[in-house]
C-alpha cells in the first residue's frame, strides 16, 4: 500500500478519534496530502493549511491560546518536526495545549525523527510513537487529556503502512521510550521552601511581585497574594497583560518600564519572580533590582531557578499551588501600597503619560511613537495583539493597549508572527487581530499572507519598516502583499491611517497590510537602551 492508498488508510484510523475527543481544528500544511482534509471533513473537523510547518506550529499554537481549546497540528513526511520547533517550544512555555501528529515516512530508517524527538523532549514537550494504528483511539484519548489538563505539547509519530501485506499491528517496535502520559504529576513546593517564601514576605516592607507568562495559569491566585502582602505587580513582556486593570501593577518590568515604574522596582526590599527567568532585560541588565533587596523566584522548572543572576530563594513548584500555599500562611499587611504609591502607578505606568518629542517627518517617514500612538486611537478596544520577538518590539508593547490577559501574544520568532495572527484570528472572530513586526519577518514569512487572504481572517498586519533606503531597493512590500490577496498601504505620516479608519468602518473585505515607514531607532536614541530580539526571554 503506497502514495494516496497508504494516507488515506492512517487518515481513516486517525480521523474518527480526533472529532470524538471534541478536536474542532487540525492544522496542517499545504503540502499534506489531500486524503487528509477529505477524511477530517467528512468528520466535521475543520482544517487549515498553512504553507510551512513553522507557521503551521505557531499558527495553531495561536489559535489553541486564544480559542482556549485543544488544537491539532498535522505535519506530513515532508514537513520536518524541526521546523516546527520554535511553536511547540512556545505551546511549552505558555503552557497551551496542543496535540502534534507528525506522519513518519519510514520508521525503519527515519533517525532524523527520532533525534528530533530528543530535541522535542528538551524543549517541554512529550513525544509518543503510534506503533499500531489500531492503538489510535487509546493514545490519542491519553494525549489529549495529558494535553489539557498539564497544558503540554504532546507529539505522536506514527506512520501510513508502506505495503498491501504491511498490517498496522504488526508494526515494528518503536525505539521511542513510551512516556507515562497518565501518570505526569504537577510538582509541589516543598514545604520548607513555602514557609522560606512566606517568611521571606512577612519581613518584607516593600514587596515586588514579577511574572513570567509562566504564572499565567496562576495568575488570579497571585494577585490574591500581593493583595494580602502588599506587593506590587509587574510583568515580563511575554506576560504583558496579565494584570491589566489592576491598580497595583506596574507595567512591564526591565527595559520597557517607564522611568517612575523602573523607580518603585528599584525600591522594592524583596523581588520575587514568578515563572519567569529574570534575565538581564527583565531586570535592566541587573540594575532594576536594589543590591539589597533580597530575591526570590518560583518556577516549575527546577533548572530555571537562579539561572541568570544569584538568588536568595528558589523554590520548584507551580506558581498558583505555590502562591495558594503562601497566601494560607502570610498575615495580610500593607507593604508596598499607599495612596501615594497607588496615584503614582495610576499617572506613570503608562507610556501614554509620558511626553516625548517627536522626531521631524524627514524623508516623509513617521515616528514609531506616534504612529502606535495614532494606531491606539483608531483601533478597537477589543482587540488581540500579536508582537514578534525583533528590533521593533517596544514600540507595540508601550503604546498598543490590550484589554486582559488574553489580548496579548508574543511570537516565538520574527518570521511566525503573520502565522501567530492569522491563528488568534481565526479563533476569535469576535475580536480584531493585530499583528505587529519588522521588515525582515514580514520578508520570511511572505508566503503566509496567502494564508491570511485564503482563510479571510479578520486581521491588520502593521510593518515597522525601519529599512532606510538602499541601493538597489529591496521588494516593495505592500506590492507583495497585494500579489497574494492582501489589502495593503504604505504610512508615513499620521494622515495616512485614515485609510484604516475607512477599513475598519466597511464591511471586512480581507486582511489588511500597513507599511510603515518608521525612523530607525527613535527609541533607543530617547531611552539609551539598545533594541533587541532578546526582550522576549520568559
Amino acid at each position: 500500500m503506497t502514495g494516496p492508498d497508504a494516507s488515506a488508510a492512517l487518515a481513516a484510523a486517525v480521523a474518527p478519534p480526533l472529532a470524538a475527543l471534541g478536536i474542532p481544528t487540525v492544522v496542517g500544511t499545504v503540502s499534506c496530502d489531500a486524503a487528509w482534509a477529505d477524511v477530517l471533513a467528512e468528520h466535521q473537523v475543520r482544517h487549515i493549511a498553512a504553507q510551512h510547518a513553522g507557521g503551521a506550529a505557531a499558527l495553531a499554537t495561536a489559535y489553541a491560546r486564544a480559542g482556549g481549546r485543544l488544537t491539532a497540528v498535522l505535519l506530513g513526511p515532508d514537513d520536518a518536526l524541526a521546523d516546527a520547533l520554535a511553536g511547540i517550544s512556545d505551546a511549552a512555555r505558555t503552557r497551551t495545549a496542543l496535540l502534534v501528529l507528525k506522519v513518519r515516512a519510514c520508521p525503519d530508517t527515519d533517525t532524523l525523527a527520532w533525534a528530533e524527538a530528543e530535541l522535542l523532549e528538551a524543549a517541554g514537550a512529550l513525544v509518543q510513537d503510534l506503533a499500531q494504528a489500531s492503538h489510535a483511539p487509546t493514545l490519542l484519548a491519553e494525549a489529549a487529556q495529558v494535553a489539557r489538563k498539564h497544558g503540554r505539547p504532546v507529539v505522536i509519530l506514527m506512520r501510513a503502512p508502506q505495503r498491501a501485506d504491511d498490517h498496522p499491528d504488526q508494526d515494528t517496535d518503536s525505539r521511542l521510550d513510551r512516556l507515562p502520559l497518565d501518570l505526569l504529576t504537577e510538582p509541589v513546593a516543598d514545604p520548607a521552601a513555602v514557609q522560606d517564601l512566606a517568611r521571606l514576605l512577612t519581613e518584607a516592607h516593600r514587596p515586588v511581585f514579577i511574572a513570567g507568562r509562566g504564572a499565567r495559569a496562576g495568575a488570579a491566585t497571585l494577585q490574591t497574594l500581593a493583595d494580602q502582602a502588599g506587593a506590587l505587580l509587574a510583568t515580563t513582556v511575554a506576560a504583558h497583560g496579565m494584570f491589566e486593570g489592576n491598580p497595583w501593577h506596574v507595567g512591564v518590568a526591565g527595559v520597557l518600564a517607564t522611568p517612575d515604574m523602573a523607580a518603585l522596582i528599584s525600591g522594592a526590599d524583596v523581588v520575587i519572580g514568578w515563572g519567569c527567568s529574570l534575565n538581564e532585560w527583565t531586570t535592566r541588565h541587573g540594575t532594576l533590582i536594589a543590591p539589597n533587596a533580597r530575591l526570590a523566584q518560583v518556577d516549575i522548572d527546577p533548572a530555571a531557578l537562579g539561572a541568570h543572576r544569584p538568588i536568595d530563594l528558589g523554590v520548584a513548584g507551580d506558581v498558583g499551588r505555590t502562591a495558594d500555599a503562601v497566601r494560607q500562611i502570610v498575615a495580610p499587611q500593607s507593604g508596598y501600597r499607599s495612596e501615594v504609591v497607588r496615584q503614582r502607578i495610576a499617572e506613570q505606568a503608562s507610556w501614554h503619560n509620558i511626553g516625548y518629542q517627536p522626531m521631524l517627518e524627514v524623508d516623509d517617514r513617521i515616528d514609531p511613537r506616534t504612529l502606535s500612538v495614532v494606531l491606539d486611537t483608531v483601533l478597537p478596544e477589543d482587540r488581540t495583539l500579536i508582537v514578534a520577538c525583533d528590533t521593533v518590539l517596544g514600540y507595540p508593547v508601550s503604546y498598543l493597549r490590550v484589554c486582559d490577559a488574553d489580548g496579548f501574544m508574543l511570537s516565538p520568532a520574527p518570521h511566525l508572527a503573520l502565522a501567530s495572527g492569522i491563528g488568534a484570528a481565526l479563533a476569535r472572530a469576535d475580536r480584531l487581530a493585530v499583528a505587529t513586526l519588522g521588515r525582515r519577518g514580514i520578508l520570511a514569512a511572505a508566503a503566509e499572507l496567502e494564508t491570511a487572504a485564503r482563510q479571510h481572517a479578520r486581521l491588520l498586519i502593521v510593518v515597522y519598516d525601519d529599512d532606510q533606503q538602499t541601493s538597489p531597493p529591496g521588494p516593495d512590500i505592500t506590492q507583495m502583499a497585494a500579489a497574494y490577496g492582501c489589502l495593503s498601504a504604505e504610512i508615513r505620516r499620521p494622515a495616512d491611517l485614515s485609510l484604516l479608519s475607512e477599513w475598519l468602518r466597511q464591511p471586512f473585505a480581507g486582511p489588511l497590510l500597513l507599511r510603515a515607514r518608521i525612523h530607525r531607532q527613535a527609541w533607543w536614541r530617547d531611552n539609551a537602551v539598545a533594541p533587541t530580539a532578546s526582550w522576549g526571554q520568559r
